[in-house]
């Protein structure tokens, strides 16, 4: 089923359309002349001014357009069509849409001859989509990956929208690691943390670092506490990345081992670093749970492999 009909039908909806299509075309381009002869482009600099007509060429054009209960824009955008596409460079079987949208492209002529191979049948044909992508226009239903990129930065030119929707994708793992694997998202996410500490934007949140008693006398901050909390508002987002980017990696490689097989000494391998990977996580947690960060002698033989 495509919609209500089955596909057999839906394909006979489609050929009867294609015909009305052309149909339409040829009356979208038959009134664009028409009005053509009523009000003929001029080049610019002409001799004529419109003061020398009676209507002028948007009197008449609203005249026409009203004499056949059309808009006068769409008598306009018939005759700028028309206009633009001389009859002996028309393409049969390309719809009026297609060749407004390709108006204004460089080598227009010679691009409506090349129309690009459909996605989904294979089929070279023009469509509304695929001639803005040829035009350069943004299309209705972005398809690639730069196209979807340009919606979402139109859609997040707003700077409460464009934040919340960071926030949102940077709680999916995989987005936030590759996130972090460009050198200026990495430098601007390090920046905002220094911005934030200076002016204490912390949206009401105690920072893990926060020492309040120790580091502020009656109110006012210790100049050295700011600088210090600088340092590990850096060591922290360094620390959640390095998190962040092993679940990452472990969630992309870990469904990919499906039926695989190792060998003995690879399976060691795996079992003395997994030993590394738990004792470095109790390490981790003892180390922000109490602040001691010193290593114990089994622990650093582990993490030097011996």
């Amino acid at each position: 089923m495509i919609g209500s009909v089955p596909g057999e039908r839906f394909e006979d909806l489609v050929d009867q359309s294609v015909q009305l299509v052309r149909v339409m075309t040829g009356c979208q381009f038959t009134l664009g002349d028409i009005a053509l002869e009523i009000a003929p482009l001029r080049m610019h600099g002409g001799n004529m001014s419109l003061e020398d007509e009676e209507l002028g060429v948007e009197g008449s054009l609203r005249l026409f357009a009203e004499s056949i209960g059309l808009s006068f824009h769409t008598v306009r955008t018939y005759r700028w069509v028309a206009a633009r596409w001389p009859k002996d460079q028309r393409q049969e079987g390309v719809s009026f849409e297609v060749h407004r949208i390709l108006a204004s492209a460089p080598d227009a002529y010679e691009l409506i001859q090349h129309p690009p191979a459909d996605e989904r049948t294979g089929e070279c044909r023009w469509s509304g989509d695929a001639a803005k992508r040829a035009a350069g226009w943004p299309t209705a239903t972005p398809v690639t990956v730069a196209e979807k990129v340009e919606a979402i930065r139109d859609l997040a030119q707003d700077e409460q929208v464009a934040a919340l929707a960071a926030c949102e994708l940077l709680h999916r793992p995989e987005v936030a690691f590759r996130a972090m694997r460009d050198r200026q998202a990495r430098a601007l996410v390090n920046e905002a943390q220094f911005d934030q500490a200076e002016h204490g934007e912390d949206d009401g949140e105690d920072d893990w670092w926060d020492q309040p008693d120790a580091d502020q006398d009656d109110g006012v901050l210790d100049p050295v506490a700011i600088v210090r909390g600088f340092h590990r508002a850096m060591e922290f987002t360094d620390l959640i990345g390095v998190c962040q980017g092993f679940v990452a990696g472990a969630s992309r490689l870990v469904p990919k081992l499906r039926g695989r097989e190792f060998s003995e000494s690879q399976l060691d391998l795996v079992t003395r670093n997994l030993e590394k990977i738990r004792a470095t996580a109790d390490w981790i947690e003892t180390a922000v749970s109490t602040g001691k960060v010193d290593l114990d002698e089994a622990l650093a033989e582990l993490l030097r492999g011996q």
